[in-house]
């Protein structure tokens, strides 16, 4: 193991220290025992390379690697040693580092403890790479991966990435107007899905005058405005204005509506009328059924569940709320009523927080329940 870099593991809780070669010697690394025995790194470090800049020799060892390619890996704290062990050992990923590098973050994610497998994927086309993670693989898929302007400083942004490359939808085909996709945009699109690619969507996305959260919190509040007005389908009204300058003006006018208007004569007209039960619900994901639970889960919630009230009414809309393994509010679109179609629109927690995983996968397994419920009852 000479001229390797020792990286005091021990010093952070763990049983073992670390050795890494350099980057002619293929990045190959080792876990070290009582400095006696050696075991050969499966996979990643799980730590940024950051950690031993702190030292003469590390800075000296991290020397040894492109720099470009620090550059490139650098956002990837977590996958960072295991993308350049990967680029460093195989020529046809160092291709996709330097052509997609979020395709070898999505690699090093599903196989974090298993250089081999990762290897395996690195052979693959990149096309074939996306369906064998599970992911869409079509051109556009790609294309859509190429337009991203995302920095992965936050774990939200790559949580973003994967939603919209979800194989079980083609949520990544509403950008396919868009020359870039920045973070501002997917937040929209995971929010307000309605906006994208609309004049207003774009603005909203690439608007430089304001901060992104300003700019979602500008957005929500007039959505906000719209339900307690009772204004008929708020969020049709917003997504048909062309800029933030617009949206402010109907924001504003639509405050001194609310300072004049009492909120108790704006409920709407058919506010008293139950909802079609379209779909079957179960003991842990329960329908709402009326207007005034639907008001009750945005306000508890924090989000704007409530501009779905006309949509829900007219049957082009389903709305659900979870307790556990986390509360969530689930929006199920209606995209065809003769046979009934329908696709899962939004999963929603506390201020539109993001459902964990295990979450999304019960959902689906009850969605997927209920499609074959359909199927059955159009069977019968």
């Amino acid at each position: 193991m000479t001229g390797a870099l020792s990286i005091p593991m021990r010093e952070l809780g763990f049983d073992y220290d670390v050795q890494l070669h350099c980057w002619d010697n293929g990045l190959a690394g080792f876990r070290t025992f009582n400095h006696q025995s050696n075991e050969q790194l499966e996979g990643g470090l799980g730590l940024g390379l950051d950690l031993v800049t702190q030292s003469e020799a590390g800075r000296a060892w991290l020397a040894t690697i492109p720099q470009h390619l620090l550059k490139i890996t650098q956002p990837f704290a977590e996958h960072q040693y295991q993308m350049l062990w990967l680029a460093a050992n195989c020529e046809p990923a160092l291709q996709i580092l330097l052509s997609r590098p979020v395709l070898l973050l999505l690699i090093c994610e599903q196989c974090s403890v298993d250089n081999q497998q990762a290897l395996e994927f690195c052979l693959l086309g990149q096309r074939q790479i996306l369906t064998a993670l599970g992911y869409h693989s079509s051109k556009a898929a790609l294309k859509f991966i190429d337009k991203l302007t995302l920095t992965y400083e936050r774990e939200a942004d790559l949580l973003h990435v994967k939603r919209q490359l979800d194989v079980r939808f083609e949520h990544f085909s509403r950008f396919k107007h868009y020359q870039q996709i920045n973070l501002t945009a997917l937040s929209v699109d995971h929010m307000y899905p309605f906006f994208t690619g609309t004049p207003l969507g774009l603005d909203l996305a690439f608007n430089q005058q304001q901060g992104r959260s300003k700019l979602m919190a500008y957005l929500n509040d007039t959505l906000h405005l719209g339900v307690a007005l009772g204004v008929l389908d708020p969020l049709q009204r917003v997504s048909q204005l062309s800029s933030i300058d617009d949206l402010r003006q109907l924001h504003d006018r639509w405050m001194l509506e609310r300072n004049d208007i009492s909120v108790v004569n704006a409920r709407p007209q058919n506010a008293d009328i139950a909802y079609p039960q379209l779909l079957k619900a179960n003991g842990q994901i329960m329908a709402i059924s009326r207007y005034d639970e639907l008001v009750a889960e945005g306000l508890e919630q924090g989000h704007c569940i409530a501009i779905y009230h006309q949509s829900i009414a007219n049957g082009h809309y389903c709305a659900f709320k979870m307790a556990k393994p986390e509360r969530m509010t689930i929006g199920i679109k209606i995209t065809k009523t003769q046979p009934l179609m329908c696709e899962i629109d939004q999963i929603r927690g506390a201020s539109n927080a993001m459902p964990s995983e295990q979450t999304r996968e019960i959902v689906y397994q009850w969605f997927e329940q209920t499609k074959a419920h359909l199927k059955q009852r159009k069977a019968g």
